[in-house]
């Protein structure tokens, strides 16, 4: 457990965290969801995609003997109906089993859960029938928190939002503000015997569709993306040092050494990728062009893809337009 430099496989990855494979859209190894167990009876969910897969979700709790009662927190890494536009469903699930549960976000993830209707309808142009629903949740399900914000500074002082105990040791929570990918973006961690245990990145780091090798893609989805603020919090995360990774499209890094190694790979590549995209745009002003052109860049990164694959080429027409858009090449519509 935690041997591997990168873990895609269902199941625990230390004493307290399951990582999950919702098989979003279908396929295997596209989102991860992750739940955290600890003593006296309590868990937490990180994460749960889109209302398609929160009863994939359900039954690997069920199935791993997590009673539905249990769950305290469900956190949110950001709005994007993929990673979490099924949370009204899960939050109607869990609360028959217990009323006191609250949805654990940030006050723009919980207006933007709320007002999904634009981004909703944005994102089925890309991925169809893939999207789920989207439902309005209620006032009292979310507890309201304050991402921290100085964790590059001092990474030694982050502030815990709570504490749990596992077998008489005691794990903190905190939680961290990472715009870039989204305005409302934050990220999980876990801190035990005075280290970084387990941090999820969501999409902070980009994507990891490679099962071997330390290699991402990027997370420039429209219509929040912004480039300056993402290399800003790439550059606050590498002063962190977690024994482990988590990574919302998908799996796990284990190791202090390459979860570093991949942070400073993401950071190298995403100004690489976005001075290609520049200079694709500028040979032809063109978006499908551009994108044809970066596929053979970006393909090499992955060994996802395929002729067959459902949606990876969406994903990258999507993610390609999200930084025309940050270039100012093209408009919101």
């Amino acid at each position: 457990m935690g041997h591997k430099l990168i873990t895609i496989e269902s199941g625990k990855i230390n004493d307290y965290l399951h990582h999950i494979d919702l098989k979003e859209f279908g396929t295997r190894r596209i989102l991860s969801s992750f739940i955290g167990e600890f003593d006296d009876d309590c868990s937490i969910i990180l994460d749960c995609g889109s209302s398609l897969e929160v009863n994939r979700l359900i039954r690997y709790a069920k199935k791993n003997q997590i009673p539905l009662s249990s769950f305290k927190y469900l956190i949110t890494t950001h709005h994007h109906f993929d990673h979490n536009g099924g949370m009204w469903k899960l939050y109607e699930i869990i609360k028959k089993h217990n009323p006191s549960v609250k949805i654990l976000t940030n006050q723009k993830t919980k207006e933007l859960l709320n007002n999904y209707e634009y981004h909703l309808n944005r994102a089925k142009s890309t991925f169809g029938n893939f999207i789920g629903e989207m439902k309005p949740i209620e006032e009292n399900a979310f507890k309201i928190i304050e991402p921290a914000i100085d964790f590059g500074v001092n990474p030694n002082s982050i502030e815990s939002f709570d504490t749990f105990e596992l077998i008489g040791e005691e794990i903190k929570l905190s939680i961290l503000n990472t715009p870039g990918h989204t305005n409302d973006h934050e990220s999980i961690l876990f801190e035990k015997d005075g280290e970084i245990d387990f941090i999820f990145f969501g999409e902070a780091v980009g994507t990891l569709y490679h099962s071997t090798k330390l290699l991402t893609m990027p997370t420039s989805m429209p219509v929040y993306f912004k480039y300056k603020e993402y290399m800003e919090t790439l550059e606050k995360l590498k002063n962190l040092s977690p024994l482990k990774a988590g990574f919302g499209h998908f799996g796990i890094v284990n190791g202090k050494d390459n979860v570093r190694e991949i942070i400073l790979e993401h950071e190298s590549f995403m100004k690489e990728y976005r001075a290609k995209i520049i200079e694709f745009y500028e040979e032809k002003p063109e978006t499908r062009y551009v994108v044809n052109k970066i596929l053979p860049f970006l393909s090499p990164r992955t060994d996802l893809m395929g002729g067959d694959h459902p949606v990876l080429k969406n994903i990258v027409l999507a993610i390609v337009y999200g930084m025309l858009l940050d270039l100012g090449y093209r408009k919101i519509n």
